[in-house]
């Protein structure tokens, strides 16, 4: 999936596809899991929730466990894969 968002003038893109195990992601989407399926219930940018733009997190691996609230680990904790996006681009708006 990609989604896009504004930030102090700048357009960022980001993706979850083809995440790997030392990318810096955001923690990003946020849903619930249930019965191992996650639904996504909305994006959320703010800094203390993600750590967005500064503070990304990184992967340390991709199958921690099958216990889908704790597939990934990353350097700040656990989640789902759909949860983890990257940044792919940042265009200039000005």
């Amino acid at each position: 999936m990609i989604v896009s968002h504004v930030h102090e003038n700048k357009c960022y893109v980001f993706s979850n596809d083809d995440l790997e195990v030392g990318d810096k992601v955001f923690p990003i989407s946020n849903g619930l899991t249930i019965d191992g399926k996650y639904t996504h219930k909305e994006f959320d940018y703010r800094d203390f929730m993600c750590g967005f733009p500064d503070g990304p997190h990184i992967i340390k691996n991709l199958h921690y466990s099958d216990y889908k609230p704790y597939e990934i680990y990353t350097s700040h904790g656990f989640g789902p894969v759909e949860k983890y996006f990257k940044i792919i681009s940042i265009n200039n708006l000005e």
